[in-house]
């Protein structure tokens, strides 16, 4: 005959692992979640690096342009 206490406690380990595993698997995927949101928004403030760069150099020749424009009507 088995003995209460030591299936109660065998029930309870078993509970116990599967909880871990449970979490182990969660934070599993937490981590390659995180991963890929670092990626992307790296990758996606490098593009506005980008774009702010060259909005700065389109103003930067507008500008150019205008002084030169206004220097031909002298």
């Amino acid at each position: 005959m088995s003995d209460p206490v030591a299936d109660r406690i065998e029930r309870a380990l078993k509970r116990i692992e599967v909880a871990a595993t449970a979490q182990t698997q969660a934070r599993a995927r937490l981590e390659t979640r995180n991963a890929t949101l670092r990626t992307r928004v790296e990758s996606a403030l490098v593009d506005l690096d980008a774009l702010i760069a060259r909005e700065r150099e389109l103003e930067a020749q507008l500008a150019g342009d205008d002084g030169d424009a206004e220097e031909e009507q002298d």
